[in-house]
């Protein structure tokens, strides 16, 4: 998230901003998944025409000619852009007739402007096959660093207002992740579950209801651990050390107002609070438990 100390055998380009080149075309796709899918896809088909025009076992007529005939293939999505609906109805669409010019247009007009000129002169300057790979690269370049220099700058001095960034330099790479985004893994042991929960109005360590209750979560896979923690403290992650630094402690106490097996958990998330019906069976249990921490919503409040 932050760059590391610098490299003094590296001479960095002091117009570049700090954070330039740690991010990918794949981490734009994960950013913003239409467009960093579309651009990935119009590197394959930039890729794919280099290929052709290299190939030494084509004559050149065949080169050019399988190069011009070049087209995207649609991409499958539940809310299908604007160039995605036009590929479903044709099969494949050149890339000349999306009518795609050297401009950032936002996805919102949230953002207070329409569109952004890649290059000067950017409006009237048509993405073509032969300047693909140029437009790829500075699209990635503008979502990736220019767009987002002044936010990025506001948020490194804004965190060295709090922790000074010289100090970071003590912490490796997957400590400081650990310690700003807590353990993406969770996982605990029963031994874990009895020594820093807190079972408590009609619950003791020792009642069949939570002891059903602490068998259930030994038994779950990473997924389900998330789905819990999310449900029950509105994080999905653990503070480093797990569930002995989570605070407040996770509280467990019994559902009075359940009716019998067919009630739900509850929670209090702010404190950690699961109100807990007392089930007869742990496979019961399981099911409403994580039948609740897949719902979305304050209704199980």
């Amino acid at each position: 998230m932050f760059a590391p100390p610098p490299n003094k055998s590296q001479t960095r380009d002091p117009s570049l901003p700090w954070f330039s080149g740690f991010l990918s075309h794949e981490d734009l796709a994960v950013v913003d998944p239409t467009r960093g899918r579309f651009l990935l896809q119009l590197r394959a088909l930039a890729t794919r025409r280099r290929q052709i025009l290299t190939d030494p076992n084509l004559s050149h007529e065949d080169r050019c000619r399988q190069a011009d005939n070049l087209a995207l293939t649609p991409y499958t999505s539940t809310k299908p852009s604007i160039s995605q609906k036009i590929q479903s109805a044709a099969g494949q669409v050149r890339l000349e007739d999306l009518g795609l010019t050297f401009q950032f247009a936002p996805s919102s007009k949230v953002f207070g402007f329409t569109d952004v000129e890649l290059r000067p002169g950017g409006a009237d300057f048509e993405v073509t096959l032969d300047n693909v790979e140029d437009y790829v690269e500075q699209m990635s370049e503008f979502c990736l660093e220019r767009g987002i220099r002044r936010q990025m700058e506001a948020l490194r001095q804004g965190f060295d207002r709090v922790f000074p960034m010289s100090r970071l330099a003590a912490f490796s790479p997957s400590e400081l992740r650990l310690l700003l985004c807590g353990d993406q893994s969770p996982s605990w042991t029963r031994e874990d579950i009895l020594n820093y929960t807190e079972p408590k109005l009609g619950y003791s360590r020792d009642s069949p209801g939570f002891q059903r209750f602490v068998n259930v979560l030994v038994d779950m896979n990473p997924e389900e651990r998330k789905a819990f923690l999310q449900f029950t403290t509105g994080c999905s992650s653990l503070p480093p050390g797990g569930l002995a630094n989570l605070y407040p402690r996770l509280t467990v106490v019994r559902k009075v107002d359940a009716t019998g097996n067919g009630s739900y958990p509850s929670v209090n998330t702010c404190v950690h609070y699961l109100k807990l019906p007392e089930y007869d069976s742990e496979e019961i249990l399981r099911e409403r438990l994580l039948a609740a921490t897949r719902e979305k919503g304050f209704h199980l409040n």
